[in-house]
């Protein structure tokens, strides 16, 4: 007891503490505004109501987003946590911008006939395949026959993103009238002046050095893994190789429909598939059949999911409020929101193209909470 005496004499007075309130105030402030834009909106947006636009990429629609500057300057849109949902179209003879980015993006082809090139290799796709950019990919799209359309997913990634690097910008983009182009020293458009703002094409750092990590032909892994740090250069190794051999196009032809509780799936990317068939890391992506009059299981997970009606017309119900839905809509399902999707066409099945965050498996949070069988299906 004396002791701990002596120990409290010997510490100096504290100093006054600042309270630093912007630190939580910042935050609910977002909070706030994310709640209002969900409250206000619908978990279905409608494809009608999403107007084409024209990017330095591709001439798209953006249904959802995560980002709240986004969702606040395109009012058609839902807001998510982490994913992004579009569908960008090109014609016959004609390509989109050739660019990379450290996400990797799965592509589901809509309708049309095309090819890739990535890295220097062509893969070619056709309507009903799943494409696929993995990590840090020089990407092209070029249409054959078409129109094409494309239905693709983007992951919230603000903590690894470092932009993107525009090596073509697609040849349908135009100078904003009130800027300044800007060239380098070889005479070629690198970005553009607007106001006090530069806009530049490449607006990553360390690109050079990445470009390192990614060889075009790596050897398979061999390092052996001695300890817990040579673990990490096996790593290095085999992400080289995983990235470079994994199928860029998934074949909806090469899987296989499986009827479930939930429902007739065929899934491409899946947790459960080997990883040099799938080149996925953050997302789970599969098509769903609901038979004439039928209906999905009823289920809840911690993640959320985005619906791309293929065909049909039906209703989602999420959280116990019906939203209806028909081709070419996107269905907006929220964390932690118990929802079933329903057809309502007596005569002919419906159709949908499913995206899932894989993110939250990574947090212990992939199990699903199955509350209901669906209907209709042959079990």
């Amino acid at each position: 007891m004396r002791e701990q005496l002596r120990v409290r004499e010997r510490q100096p007075e504290r100093e006054q503490r600042f309270q630093d309130y912007e630190w939580d105030e910042i935050r609910s402030r977002d909070i706030a505004a994310r709640r209002r834009i969900v409250k206000e909106r619908p978990r279905v947006a409608k494809y009608d109501s999403v107007p084409w636009e024209q990017s330095q990429s591709a001439y798209h629609k953006v249904y959802t987003t995560y980002d709240l500057p986004t969702a606040e300057r395109k009012p058609w849109t839902v807001l998510m946590n982490n994913l992004r949902l579009l569908v960008q179209t090109f014609d016959p003879g004609h390509k989109t911008a050739n660019h990379r980015h450290y996400p990797e993006v799965p592509f589901f082809v809509l309708q049309g006939k095309g090819h890739e090139i990535h890295d220097g290799r062509r893969h070619d796709w056709e309507a009903g395949d799943l494409m696929i950019v993995p990590p840090y990919c020089t990407h092209q799209h070029f249409c054959d026959e078409g129109p094409a359309l494309l239905v693709y997913c983007q992951h919230n990634y603000t903590a690894i993103s470092d932009g993107s690097e525009k090596l073509e910008i697609n040849e349908n983009w135009v100078l904003p009238d009130d800027s300044r182009p800007l060239y380098n020293q070889q005479g070629t458009l690198v970005g553009y002046r607007r106001g006090e703002q530069d806009f530049l094409f490449v607006e990553t750092t360390l690109s050079d050095r990445m470009a390192q990590r990614m060889l075009e032909e790596p050897p398979k892994p061999n390092h052996p893994v001695t300890d817990s740090y040579e673990y990490y250069v096996r790593q290095f190794e085999e992400e080289r190789y995983w990235r470079q051999n994994v199928p860029q196009v998934v074949k909806q032809r090469d899987r296989m429909w499986e009827d479930t509780r939930n429902g007739r799936t065929l899934w491409f990317l899946h947790p459960q598939l080997p990883q040099m068939q799938t080149g996925m890391r953050l997302f789970e992506a599969y098509l769903q059949e609901l038979p004439p009059g039928g209906s999905s299981g009823k289920h809840l997970h911690v993640g959320e999911e985005l619906h791309f009606i293929i065909e049909g017309t039906g209703y989602d119900v999420i959280d116990g409020q019906r939203w209806d839905w028909e081709a070419h809509d996107v269905v907006a399902v929220p964390t932690l929101a118990p929802h079933q999707s329903f057809n309502a066409d007596p005569d002919h099945p419906a159709r949908f193209l499913v995206y899932k965050s894989r993110l939250y498996d990574y947090l212990s949070f992939s199990g699903i909470e199955h509350f209901e069988d669906a209907s209709g299906n042959a079990q």
